[in-house]
C-alpha cells in the first residue's frame, strides 16, 4: 500500500475487522474500506463475496491484488468477476498450489499474474501455461522504538509462536543449552499456554533449567510490541532444520516469514548450513549445524558487522523491492 500511494494511486481495502483494528497505520493509505467477516456458511459467504465485488466495482478499481490468492472464497470472487475488465493479481504463499490443485486451476482462469515472496521459490516453479510469476520481498515494517545500546545480553528471536509443525522444538533445547549464559531467546508470536505442544516444550526447558532464558507471548502481539522486541534483537533464528517437520513447511514450497523480517529490519539470521545454497539468504545469514552451534555462535561484533553488510546490500533495499512490486503490477 505504501508503494501504491507513493506512486499516486488510490487504494481501497477489503478486509476483516481484526485486520483493520490491528493495523491503524492502514488509515494513512486506504481511501475506502469494505470490512466483513466470513460466516463459514456457504450461501451467506457467497452473498458477502458478491457484496465485496459490488464494492470493488463501485470504487472503479482497475486492479485487484489478492493477498492470498488461493482457496474457495477467492475462487468464488474470481467466478463473479469473469466478465469484468478488472485485472486480478495475487500472492501465492505455497507453490504446491501450482501442483494439481483443482481450485487453483479455476482461479488461474482469472488470475494470470502471481507473486511469490522469494526469488528461490520463483526459480523452482514451472508456471502453468498463460501464467506469469515474479517475486518481491515485503520488507516495509512499522518501526517506532529505538535500539538500546550497551546491552550485555545477546537476544535471539524466533518469529512466531511455539509450533512443532513449523519449528524444530527438539533441536532448540540442546541449542540453548550450548549457548553462552547471556543469550536470551524469544518466541515472537502467540504461544497458546493451553496447547499441549507449548506445555510439553516448557517442561523440556524446565527440566534442563532453561525456562528463564526463553520468553513467550500468550496473546496476539500488537505491532508496537513486535517492533520493540525486534529493535532489541541481535539475530533471528528461523529454527528450520533438514529432516524435521519444519523442513516440510519451508524452503521447498513456501518461505519463512523470518526471512522477510530479517531483510526488512536488517537483522542477521542464524541459519542451518543445509540451506547455505539459497543465494537470496547468503548476505543475511550466519550458518551452523546442530553439532557445532556452540562453536559457531556469533559474537556481538560479528553480528554488528553482518548487520552493516545487510544495510548496503541492493537485494535487501526497500525501495528496490517496492519498485519490483509496482513494475510487475502495472506491466
Amino acid at each position: 500500500m505504501h508503494a501504491l500511494k507513493n506512486s499516486g494511486r488510490r487504494v481501497v481495502l477489503v478486509c476483516t475487522p481484526e485486520i483493520k483494528e490491528r493495523n491503524p497505520i492502514f488509515e494513512k493509505y486506504v481511501d475506502a474500506y469494505f470490512v466483513t467477516t466470513m460466516t463459514g456458511t456457504g450461501i451467506k459467504d457467497v452473498g458477502i463475496i458478491r457484496a465485496a465485488w459490488k464494492f470493488i466495482k463501485q470504487e472503479n478499481a482497475t486492479k485487484v491484488v489478492l493477498n492470498t490468492a488461493q482457496g474457495h472464497h477467492v475462487r468464488n470472487l474470481c467466478w463473479m468477476a469473469k466478465c469484468s475488465s478488472v485485472e486480478f493479481i495475487g500472492i501465492i504463499h505455497t507453490t504446491r498450489k501450482f501442483q494439481g490443485s483443482f481450485t487453483q486451476k479455476s482461479i488461474n482462469k482469472k488470475v494470470k499474474k502471481y507473486w511469490v515472496l522469494s526469488e528461490h521459490l520463483l526459480q523452482s516453479i514451472e508456471p502453468p501455461r498463460g501464467i506469469s510469476i515474479d517475486y518481491f520481498y515485503p520488507i516495509r515494517f512499522v518501526r517506532n522504538a529505538q535500539t538500546v545500546e550497551g546491552r550485555e545480553n545477546i537476544n535471539i528471536t524466533i518469529i512466531g509462536g511455539v509450533e512443532n509443525r513449523r519449528k524444530d522444538l527438539v533441536g532448540i533445547v540442546k541449542m540453548i543449552e550450548n549457548t553462552p549464559s547471556n543469550s536470551q531467546f524469544t518466541f515472537l508470536g502467540k504461544s497458546d499456554p493451553e496447547a499441549e505442544e507449548v506445555k510439553s516444550f516448557k517442561k523440556q526447558l524446565a527440566a534442563n533449567d532453561l525456562l528463564d532464558r526463553v520468553t513467550f507471548y500468550d496473546e496476539f502481539i500488537p505491532q508496537a510490541v513486535f517492533d520493540e522486541a525486534l529493535e532489541q534483537t541481535d539475530a533471528i533464528l528461523p529454527l528450520i532444520h533438514p529432516n524435521t517437520s519444519s523442513a516440510e513447511q519451508y524452503f521447498k514450497n513456501q518461505i519463512a516469514g523470518a526471512m522477510s523480517v530479517s531483510f526488512g529490519y536488517k537483522i542477521p539470521m542464524l541459519l542451518h548450513e543445509g540451506y547455505a545454497h539459497i543465494a537470496e539468504m547468503k548476505g543475511a545469514s550466519m550458518y551452523y549445524t546442530l553439532e557445532n552451534f556452540a562453536q559457531s555462535f556469533p559474537t556481538k561484533e560479528q553480528l554488528a558487522s553482518k548487520r552493516a553488510e545487510m544495510s548496503t546490500a541492493p537485494r535487501y533495499n526497500l525501495e528496490q523491492q517496492e519498485e519490483r512490486y509496482l513494475s510487475f503490477l502495472f506491466a
